[in-house]
């Protein structure tokens, strides 16, 4: 059976690196599905949008993304996101207690008019939208 590379990434670690048989990539205007011999490819990534590979015949893993973009070229598929998670490693309390550090973060910095304040403002802003897409996904499949 045919097959392409595939990398999964994040700024500080990778979440899958191997050879795959297919992808479907949550592109921003739709998903888009990706075998061997595919053309050159970039597209951003959706926000909250899950990658899955097919490994193989049958063995799908599943990754929930925000940010980033896709390429695809010379029959390798290259997922960079800002955030990510594998769908099975989502836990869904550990995510909550994020969320709510964050908003104590934000609430603490907000409305100051020193630049670190800010700063930690945005960044925890961001890791709140990442929390709340993983909060989003976990509800939605286990309804």
């Amino acid at each position: 059976m045919a097959s392409l590379g595939c990398l999964v990434a994040l700024p500080d670690k990778a979440l899958f690196k191997g050879e795959i048989t297919y992808a479907s990539i949550p592109g921003t205007d739709g998903y888009f599905g990706v075998l061997p011999g595919h053309e050159l490819t970039v597209s951003l990534n959706r926000e909250g949008g899950v990658v899955t590979l097919t490994v193989g015949e049958n063995d799908k893993r599943e990754f929930l993304v925000m940010g980033g973009a896709t390429s695809v070229l010379d029959n390798k598929v290259t997922v960079l996101a800002r955030f990510g998670v594998a769908v099975e490693d989502i836990d869904a309390e550990a995510v909550r207690a994020e969320a709510e550090e964050c908003r104590k973060v934000m609430a603490d910095a907000e409305g100051s008019d020193d630049p670190q304040d800010q700063a930690t403002f945005v960044t925890n802003q961001k890791k709140l939208e990442w929390c709340e897409a993983q909060l989003k996904h976990v509800s939605g499949v286990a309804a």
